[in-house]
């Protein structure tokens, strides 16, 4: 009882010392009692929050005052902070001496609210500029979030903090809140510089720079690579020897081994027949094609065409014995559930779209893909009239591997192609819908591109700035970069016969890479290229 009068004789009070202090300008009595309220941890906490907003309204810069709103941190009641903070931030610089004391307590909440504090200001904050910078390095992500936030608020006076923000970009294991709060920060601050070339220009000078160099270190003999810009081919370069016993050299109708990158060519054919309903993405593909799985369910007529181009069917990458000898194949887990890479899951796929289409997969791309796209220099297959352009691979240092001469198709790994036919590929994806019949459907494109599956088990590819990646996704067919500014979609490729190669691309910009090589260090190389170039 006593309790419960105390509690409403505090609220009756401050309701008092509210009124007067809105007929004129309050006395230090007033100032004392909304301080003596703030403090007292029995007052019911409406109450307090209120002495808290007072405070700020009235602009209570002595510092028992400002004392007692950083006080509240440290009791974590979250209405309680937010009052604090809120007012803290409008009594302004007064307060930034307690707010970088309070910056260095052991207590996370305490630092968190300080920084929101100081990120609530206006006005000159540059005595918590080295504070607020040493906190993007903060074992907590909401304090590192709310730093960040603060330093952006403060515009260009936070200049000096540039680099710690660029630096924030660059942790790969960073929490991508904290790396868009970084983002957004460099830009209030107005500076658009973050790392990278920023031009077709500046791209290709990076590439010339560097790929020499870059053969020699990891003995990789041939190199092609073809940047697309404005959803076109801009520029194409080949570089060293298609065969380091001939001396021939790489040219740009010098075919690969695309490796995995020969999966995107299947998704893309699978979506035609998505287009053309011939095929339903999530109808079991046992209605079109009944196999017998190895499993320890009965998964066989769970599987679709969208688990398997999304890799979350549950087979494995390859069956024991591998495909060729037709050994039993697994499923591991209930389809649908989680990723797991498997070229087994485009071999089955492949099956069913010969079926469908009565064709093997080999006619059925050249009809649909390879012929109408002028891709002369592409083929699931070996062929004797190819035979000489095709690339021989080589080993880690850099001596010539047994040749390949794939005479079935393998959707998963056995395309033979060009770099400069893999980005006409590309510039059909990024095509905008009616431009042929070739093109996607807008809704197939969008399918292909939306996050399936989040892939825990991979790291996003490394690039500079905004370019590099958050989280890590499966679209249908394609692996998806989350990144502070938009998705970069992109699949790579390594063939133990030596062959590494990359293409990735960004829908909303119209930009995209490839790079073929001949070198088993090939995988090295790229992601040192792409680490400098970014998402272009």
């Amino acid at each position: 009882m006593a309790s419960r009068f105390r509690r409403t004789t505090v609220c009756v009070f401050l309701i008092s010392i509210v009124t007067t202090a809105a007929q004129g300008r309050p006395t230090g009595s007033d100032m004392d009692s909304l301080i003596s309220i703030l403090g007292d941890r029995h007052a019911a906490l409406p109450a307090r929050e209120r002495a808290a907003v007072r405070l700020g309204e009235i602009r209570g810069t002595n510092d028992a005052a400002i004392a007692a709103l950083v006080g509240c941190f440290a009791e974590h009641d979250p209405f309680l902070c937010g009052k604090a903070a809120t007012s803290l931030g409008r009594i302004g610089a007064a307060a930034i001496p307690r707010l970088l004391i309070a910056m260095q307590k052991v207590d996370d909440t305490v630092r968190w609210c300080s920084a929101i504090a100081l990120g609530k200001m206006s006005g000159d904050r540059s005595a918590a500029l080295p504070a607020l910078t040493a906190a993007l390095h903060d074992r907590s992500s909401d304090v590192r979030w709310c730093a960040a936030a603060a330093l952006g608020n403060m515009g260009r006076a936070a200049a000096s903090a540039l680099p710690a923000l660029r630096a924030v970009l660059e942790r790969g294991s960073e929490d991508e809140e904290v790396k868009w709060a970084a983002y957004a920060a460099i830009v209030d601050i107005g500076s658009g510089d973050f790392g990278g070339p920023t031009s077709l220009q500046a791209a290709t000078a990076a590439i010339d720079s560097m790929l020499p160099a870059l053969m020699h270190e990891y003995h990789v003999p041939g190199v092609s690579v073809v940047l697309v810009s404005d959803r076109k081919i801009a520029w194409s370069k080949s570089y060293g020897l298609h065969d380091s016993r001939t001396g021939e050299k790489v040219t740009p109708q010098t075919l690969f081994e695309a490796c995995s990158m020969s999966k995107p060519v299947l998704a893309y054919l699978t979506m035609k027949l998505v287009d053309r309903r011939m095929l339903d993405l999530d109808t079991p593909l046992s209605v079109y094609l009944p196999e017998h799985f190895f499993s320890a369910g009965n998964f066989a007529d769970k599987v679709t065409a969208r688990m398997v181009l999304s890799h979350t069917a549950g087979f494995p990458n390859w069956r024991k014995g591998e495909e060729e000898h037709e050994g039993p194949l697994p499923i591991f887990f209930l389809p649908g559930v989680r990723f797991s890479y498997s070229g087994e899951g485009y071999y089955y796929l492949q099956r069913v779209v010969e079926k469908l289409t009565h064709e093997p997969l080999e006619v059925y791309a050249e009809s649909e893909l390879f012929g109408p796209l002028q891709m002369s220099h592409a083929s699931f297959v070996w062929r004797k009239d190819l035979g000489p352009l095709i690339a021989t691979g080589h080993d880690t240092a850099g001596m010539v591997l047994d040749r390949t001469h794939y005479s079935h198709a393998n959707a998963a790994y056995s395309l033979y192609i060009s770099a400069e036919d893999y980005a006409r590929m590309l510039c059909c994806l990024l095509a905008p819908e009616g431009s042929g019949d070739v093109a996607l459907s807008k809704g197939a494109r969008e399918a292909m591109f939306s996050r399936q599956v989040e892939v825990q088990v991979r790291s996003a590819v490394s690039r500079p700035g905004t370019a590099m990646g958050l989280s890590v996704f499966w679209g249908l067919g394609w692996a998806i970069d989350s990144t502070i500014t938009g998705n970069i979609v992109y699949h790579s490729g390594a063939n133990r016969s030596g062959f590494r190669c990359y293409a990735q691309f960004r829908m909303d910009a119209g930009t995209g890479i490839v790079i073929m090589t001949n070198g088993l260090n090939g995988s090295d190389m790229w992601r040192r290229v792409i680490q400098q170039v970014g998402d272009f």
